[in-house]
């Protein structure tokens, strides 16, 4: 709990025998969780948790973050998480400049084309006053 509210977020809630449910508020949105024996924090565990509802994540990493909860190796799973998005990141901006290159490229030829033409322009029209 108190990460949550070193994050910035407060946390309200049951004060029954545990575990007991609460509201944890992050971000401007009220999230239920459910607080275990040894004092953590847990979000819903169906379908409709708030990390599926308010789509903050893809659908991917809640997968790998339930299954890690589930068997315990949390951290080995978002580190796999973590790799999984440097490596679609590293994609994305390879498919960007792969498009950008030629574009570019085209670009340059017109701004060429442009300077070529606006020298031989004038020189080609005093060729036409001197006949």
């Amino acid at each position: 709990m108190n990460e949550v509210q070193e994050a910035g977020g407060t946390v309200s809630g049951g004060s029954g025998p545990k575990p007991r449910a609460e509201t944890v508020r992050l971000l401007g949105r009220d999230i239920p969780v459910v607080a275990a024996d040894d004092g953590t924090l847990r979000a819903e565990d169906d379908e409709r948790s708030p990390a599926r509802r308010l789509r903050l994540f893809p659908p991917v990493l809640i997968h790998l973050i339930a299954s890690g909860e589930t068997t315990g190796k949390l951290p080995e799973m978002l580190g796999r998480a973590a790799d999984m998005h440097a490596r679609e990141a590293e994609r994305r901006a390879m498919v960007l400049t792969s498009l950008l290159e030629p574009a570019l490229i085209l670009t340059m030829g017109l701004v060429v084309l442009m300077i070529v033409l606006a020298v031989l322009m004038p020189i080609m029209e005093i060729n036409q006053l001197a006949r």
